[in-house]
């Protein structure tokens, strides 16, 4: 079951386990945003996501979305720190990061690696999927 809740830091996580998983989901704009505009916001966010055994940034759309995206607005240079700044993140802070194709394949994911979680953590009892209110 999903709920609606206030959480920390990031937009999904696992009722019991907020603590421990969490999933910060972008659009291909907030992400181009995030990334150029208000670095140092998303610096802190990856502070806080530091602790928790696992964190995922989920990107909407492919790559070459992300790339026409910035091309489109004559933003090459900023597709190119896009793209060095997520590898930056995903091996400083040991987070994994996705492009997802859609909001459907992202929300398959985002329940698939939730039970992983939770199946290897012995499938503690009451916990389920939260999501952030946006």
């Amino acid at each position: 079951a999903t709920v609606r809740q206030g959480l920390k830091t990031g937009d999904y996580s696992i009722a019991g386990l907020e603590d421990k998983w969490i999933c910060e989901r972008k659009s291909v704009q907030d992400i181009v945003g995030t990334l150029v505009a208000s670095h140092e916001r998303f610096l802190r966010e990856m502070e806080r996501m530091r602790d928790f055994e696992e964190r995922y940034i989920l990107i909407e759309h492919s790559p070459s979305v992300l790339f026409s995206y910035c091309m489109q607005h004559g933003w090459q240079n900023k597709f190119n720190l896009v793209v060095q700044s997520l590898l930056a993140y995903a091996y400083q802070y040991h987070v994994r990061i996705r492009f997802c194709k859609d909001r459907e394949d992202m929300a398959k994911y985002i329940v698939r690696k939730s039970r992983e979680f939770i199946a290897k953590k012995g499938g503690q009892d009451g916990t389920q999927e939260k999501t952030d209110t946006d």
